[in-house]
């Protein structure tokens, strides 16, 4: 059976760490008329952001974003496009100032960056579906616990859903999953710090928090025993 992957960019670094911001115009294609999913595609030509902070890292292979966007750096996005990675493209970015202070420059060395969008779609098994996709937009629910909360079983792609894509993606939902063969390249290179991968079926497996069990740091190393950062361990 074919191992997949999450990208995880969220759980990987704080995102105090590295640099990062508001997305600033979002303009977002309106709710499906039938099943009310907002569409996950914006109809601006690009992705604004503008910075809260450049943490002590700077600009780090993920830029961290208010929407949770996969937004990478461009010598990431290269060399996913250097391997010939099925089912990605690529859309801009742009670093139009700083959110709280619009009057402070910005540096002349910012790197480019580019939101990856991936082409194509899967479905899941686990969880389970809710139902059948949207006749008009194709988004399917799924019996996702509430925000927050573990998934048991983590994420199962539906084998048959696949359509043999390096990187793709869950109609109406933020997740990049992808091959092996993606996860290792990536790592083998070096981008582990900010970003790393989680088996599918592993992906929020993680306990919950509680303050009365966990310390921040403890919690922070049980979150990242499910993360991998190399490729020895994939």
């Amino acid at each position: 059976m074919e191992r997949f992957y999450v990208l995880d960019r969220i759980h990987a670094c704080d995102l105090r760490l590295f640099a990062g911001g508001q997305w600033v115009n979002q303009e977002l294609p309106g709710r499906c008329p039938v099943c009310g999913w907002l569409g996950e595609r914006s109809l601006s030509p690009t992705f604004d952001i503008a910075l809260n902070h450049l943490g002590r890292h700077g600009f780090a292979e993920y830029l961290w974003n208010s929407h949770s966007l996969p937004i990478f750096r461009e010598d990431l996005i290269e060399l996913w496009q250097r391997e010939r990675f099925t089912g990605m493209g690529v859309e801009p970015v742009r670093i139009t100032g700083w959110y709280e202070r619009p009057r402070k420059a910005l540096s002349a060395s910012i790197p480019a960056y580019y939101r990856l969008a991936t082409d194509c779609k899967a479905r899941l098994v686990e969880p389970p579906p809710v139902g059948g996709p949207c006749r008009a937009c194709g988004c399917i629910a799924y019996a996702f616990p509430k925000i927050g909360a573990r998934l048991p079983n983590g994420l199962g792609v539906d084998l048959a859903s696949w359509v043999g894509a390096d990187l793709f993606g869950l109609t109406g939902y933020g997740f990049v999953f992808c091959t092996r063969r993606v996860a290792e390249a990536t790592l083998r290179e070096g981008y582990s710090k900010h970003i790393a991968f989680a088996r599918a079926g592993d992906y929020c497996r993680w306990d919950e928090f509680s303050f009365s069990r966990w310390t921040s740091e403890a919690y922070r190393r049980h979150v990242g025993s499910f993360l991998i950062r190399r490729a020895e361990d994939l």
